[in-house]
């Protein structure tokens, strides 16, 4: 899969996130609640939904693992709905100090979106892959929070149904943002990318931003469900001189870079345009 329907994977499903929210905190009348307290509840809902549903598309669109979805939703959407909470509340408190209008309400979703990239954390435990997530969901609040801001005052004369339906449009497109600019800020800082070439998943582009492992376990970042692919097989990371690509002890099978094999326990300095083979999967690191 190339990276831009990676991009539109986790646009769409962060969309579907932004209408399940709407659709669910729009059944409780939250309008008359305590200020903080709807705050709260909100941003919980809405980090939980987008957060949740994120989390799930690499498992669900580019692993085909549903298993691996449910579990990384699960996790993303507890993680979005933790941050989701302390995010709407000082976002609120912004929207406040701002006196509302575009400021003050593309802050809330660019706080609202910087914490559901940090939720990655949740999912990979990866500090460097999480800090580049929360610059794309933070990105993503500021567009999607731009666009609402700009339909609702297109449309503010409307009646309150039409105004009901307008936020509906509005967290899609702020879930859609912020969705697909995860992915999309991932691969945009990371320093080297795994192209697979041939196999079970050709066509298939992965970033390393630090490291990137590689197996037929659908918990690696890079799943290779071939013939000869060992449970967790490699990982490449960087290193004082580059990249490499460690072939971890526990292979049960060599790796081939180019002509030279690579044993379980080794490593092996990676250059760009190398090709490696592991087990019927042929791919290529392709280096910035």
């Amino acid at each position: 899969m190339s990276k831009l329907m990676q991009v539109y994977y986790h646009a769409v499903f962060g969309g579907i996130g932004g209408l399940l929210g709407w659709w669910i905190m729009g059944s409780f009348a939250t309008q008359v609640w305590n200020m903080w307290l709807a705050a709260a509840f909100v941003g919980s809902g809405l980090g939980l939904c987008i957060g949740g549903l994120v989390a799930a598309t690499d498992g669900a669109m580019i692993k085909r693992a549903p298993v691996r979805a449910v579990r990384d939703g699960l996790l993303g959407a507890l993680g979005g709905a933790v941050l989701g909470v302390a995010g709407f509340m000082l976002a609120q408190q912004g929207f406040l100090t701002l006196q509302a209008g575009f400021a003050g309400r593309t802050l809330s979703w660019m706080i609202l979106g910087l914490l559901v990239g940090l939720s990655d954390y949740a999912v990979r435990r990866r500090p460097q892959r999480a800090s580049y997530a929360a610059l794309g969901g933070l990105a993503g609040g500021f567009v999607g929070g731009l666009l609402y801001e700009a339909l609702t005052q297109l449309f503010l004369a409307q009646s309150g149904a039409a105004q009901v339906w307008l936020s509906g449009i509005g967290l899609v497109l702020i879930g859609a943002c912020i969705g697909g600019l995860i992915p999309l800020a991932r691969q945009v800082f990371s320093r080297g990318e795994l192209h697979v070439l041939a196999g079970e998943q050709a066509g298939l582009v992965r970033e390393v931003t630090d490291t990137a492992t590689i197996g037929r376990y659908d918990g690696n970042d890079l799943y290779l469900p071939d013939a000869g692919v060992s449970w967790r097989h490699a990982v490449v990371r960087r290193s004082t001189h580059g990249f490499e690509l460690a072939v971890l002890p526990e292979a049960e099978h060599i790796a081939q870079i180019g002509s030279e094999d690579v044993a379980p326990g080794s490593t092996h300095l990676l250059t760009n345009g190398d090709q490696i083979r592991i087990g019927e999967a042929l791919l290529q690191f392709v280096g910035r």
